[in-house]
């Protein structure tokens, strides 16, 4: 399994989040990604690479333009 890790998922940090009708503290937080890198790392899942930029030609020809 290939896993997508940046530094900048450091930057999703929400306060909270609405869940069954209820507002709770928000689950994406730095430490989680670190958490779930570190895990990934541990058991050997897989290469951990960084993110490389594509362009829009595949989400075309699935997508209807106007989504996009």
């Amino acid at each position: 399994m290939k896993t997508v890790f940046s530094p900048l998922h450091a930057g999703h940090s929400g306060q909270m989040e609405l869940v069954t009708s209820a507002i709770v503290p928000g689950f994406e937080k730095p430490s989680r990604a670190e958490f779930i890198k570190a895990r990934v790392e541990s058991e050997k899942l897989g290469p951990i690479i960084g993110p490389v930029e594509h362009d829009l030609a595949a989400a075309k020809r699935v997508h209807d333009a106007h989504y996009i």
